[in-house]
């Protein structure tokens, strides 16, 4: 049970970090593209603002300087002289001509293009800028990316249309780079931190484990010293009949005392399959032979009481394990089936083996809540109270076939999806052959 609760606290911290890393490594990669890509159609809209030109040191807004006279823009210092800003914070400056690669292309109303500016990008030829227009005007899109370049498409007053594309390689290669690199680094504090955790797993689970050992170390000393007093009640209680004869009072005290000692068995034989020593030396189980043969013991009072016994058991089937330890699940399950079958109802026992082997027995019942079935293998959990005191049940056994089975690396479900039978299924993976 340790194993498994240390197992997921390192499952539920690495989810953790993981979501969050993706969240930031995906923030950081989103951010910086959202920004790259503002840069760029903000130089967009200034290149078609200032027809295709930068502004030069002299000419801060890109055109000829400012006339004289009372409109006359305020003088600009050396630090601000030939900038605009740009958007997210960037500017236009005289250099940017030198770092920027683009082309502007104007098409007339009947599709003819009558003016292509590729002066600014020396990678493509004009024919091939030419063919950039088309794809741009047949997709119907006013903003876009054709290849490396990012598009934006406008419509001046005289019905002609003007396109304005700026090369963004290395923008692209950026942050193809920059998603690599935080991919990469957030993989690398994943493994560290799942180092650290796996280190430190122990550590925080120890108050856990020692809880768990005390507690088991209760049960296993209140059971041997619960076991004397029972002794003498039941021995006491059959000397009390010798000599008073037969007495309700004496065998309402016998019954008892025999389902005290029984759940105290039933403790004591789950607190040792709780044990996180490792599990006994298993051998290869004829499980098929064991099946048979428990089904077998329980036909006869399954008929006597008039249900209906079937088996459906496929030869052959083995399985690593301990005997006794799939003897008694197997008998937990179709005990529970015999006490809670209805009146005239029907028991089967299957036993299959295709990928895996599966261990099931399924009765009808009066009714058993669907939803409820997930409930069934908790300790001293019963879902008819009156009819577990009735057939003397304590809400154990199943709890008890539970770790019998994930003791040999399977899993054990309950359902029930018409309320009126139930199927318990055991699944084990460490089938041999």
């Amino acid at each position: 049970m340790i194993r498994e609760l240390r197992k997921k606290f390192i499952l539920v911290m690495m989810l953790s970090l993981f979501i969050v890393m993706g969240i930031l490594v995906a923030g950081i990669n989103i951010v910086y593209a959202r920004n790259n890509r503002s840069l760029t159609d903000s130089t967009i809209e200034f290149l078609y603002a200032n027809s295709g030109t930068f502004p030069d040191s002299a000419s801060p807004s890109g055109g000829a300087s400012p006339a004289s006279g009372t409109d006359m823009a305020p003088p600009e210092d050396a630090a601000s002289r030939g900038k605009k800003e740009n958007g997210f914070g960037g500017h236009i400056t005289a250099d940017t001509k030198f770092e920027t690669s683009f082309f502007m292309v104007t098409v007339d109303a009947d599709g003819k293009i009558t003016k292509v500016n590729h002066g600014a990008v020396a990678s493509v030829s004009e024919d091939e800028i030419s063919q950039y227009a088309q794809t741009i005007l047949s997709s119907g899109d006013t903003r876009g990316r054709v290849d490396y370049f990012r598009y934006a498409l406008y419509t001046p007053a005289d019905g002609s249309r003007v396109i304005v594309a700026v090369n963004c390689y290395q923008q692209m290669r950026q942050e193809s780079t920059l998603l690599l690199v935080s991919s990469g680094a957030g993989l690398l504090c994943m493994a560290a931190v799942y180092v650290l955790v796996l280190l430190m797993s122990r550590r925080v689970t120890r108050p856990v484990e020692e809880s768990v050992e005390k507690q088991r170390q209760f049960i296993t000393d209140a059971g041997h010293e619960l076991k004397t007093p029972i002794t003498i009640i039941s021995a006491n209680a059959e000397v009390l009949q010798m000599q008073t004869g037969e007495n309700q009072w004496v065998d309402s005290i016998k019954n008892q005392t025999r389902r005290l000692n029984h759940l105290v068995k039933n403790l004591l034989e789950l607190s040792k399959l709780d044990e996180s020593a490792p599990a006994e030396l298993f051998t290869e189980v004829d499980l098929s032979a064991l099946v048979g043969e428990v089904a077998e013991s329980f036909e006869v009072p399954a008929q006597a009481a008039g249900k209906t016994f079937f088996t459906e058991i496929q030869p052959g089937v083995t399985l690593a394990g301990s005997r006794e330890e799939l003897y008694k699940l197997t008998s937990i399950l179709l005990d529970n089936a015999l006490k809670y079958t209805n009146d005239g109802g029907t028991i089967r026992v299957s036993l299959q083996k295709q990928r895996r082997v599966a261990l099931s027995v399924y009765n009808t019942c009066a009714y058993m809540d669907p939803e409820k079935t997930g409930r069934l293998f908790e300790r001293f959990y019963r879902a008819d109270e009156s009819r577990s005191r009735e057939t003397g049940g304590s809400g154990i056994g199943l709890s008890i076939a539970q770790a019998i089975v994930e003791r040999h690396g399977g899993k054990i479900s309950a359902s029930a999806p018409d309320g009126k039978s139930i199927t318990f299924t055991a699944v084990f993976s460490a089938s041999v052959h």
